[in-house]
């Protein structure tokens, strides 16, 4: 190889190395600000304190393992959990589906919650339904769900949504605000298991990851 040709070489293998290097340095851009659930609490208790809410009945879904006590402290919130299953949680959890949960009183709750659960709902319509149906008149529901993020079956991976999606999914409420959270958009965000596999290359793993909420409001009669 002729000199010319070698340092074109390594002027090229140099490129790359920047290249690589950039992306790494924007792939853990998302480590130096709010993680996940302090940018979600950070939200919801602003949502709350815009809609007037300081105390009430709060159903959170699908949260018996991290349920949100930080935000829901029990001197001024009734906090439960409805989940598919029971488990080692320090609050009372309500075994259900929330597609279809008749078991609880329609108007019962003045917050709902829900993190990361949607794109596990095979009928995400319903649970909508249901939120709506469950919340009192005035009361707030809280969805943050995923519209672009790798694919992970807990126990099954359903959905994506956009903010129009969910603004429509929640047609019986008053929309509050909805949108994008793009803080982990670079994140390089790798598999688990055997069943949540991600294909890993010089650019690592999936790293197009975009968080989406919606809040709403019930009207008042």
């Amino acid at each position: 190889m002729q000199s010319s040709e070698l340092e074109l070489a390594r002027q090229d293998l140099a490129a790359d190395r920047h290249r690589l290097a950039e992306i790494d340095r924007v792939g853990d851009a998302w480590t130096l600000g709010p993680r996940r659930n302090e940018r979600i609490n950070r939200h919801l208790r602003a949502a709350l304190a815009d809609a007037g809410l300081a105390s009430g009945r709060v159903l959170e879904v699908g949260a018996r393992a991290h349920p949100r006590l930080d935000v829901f402290a029990a001197t001024h919130w009734t906090y439960e959990v409805l989940d598919i299953e029971d488990g080692s949680c320090d609050v009372p959890v309500v075994v259900g589906d929330i597609t279809d949960c008749g078991e609880l009183a329609s108007e019962s709750y003045d917050v709902i919650v829900s993190v990361d659960v949607f794109e596990h709902i095979n009928r995400p319509w319903l649970a909508a339904a249901e939120i709506a149906r469950l919340l009192r008149p005035g009361g707030l529901s809280y969805t943050s769900t995923l519209f672009a993020w790798r694919y992970h079956p807990v126990p099954i991976d359903y959905w994506r949504f956009t903010p129009d999606c969910l603004d429509f999914l929640f047609s019986d409420l008053t929309r509050v605000d909805s949108g994008f959270d793009t803080t982990e958009r670079r994140r390089d965000i790798r598999g688990r298991g055997r069943r949540d596999q991600v294909p890993v290359d010089a650019l690592g793993g999936f790293r197009e990851n975009w968080r989406v909420f919606h809040v709403g409001r019930k009207p008042w009669r």
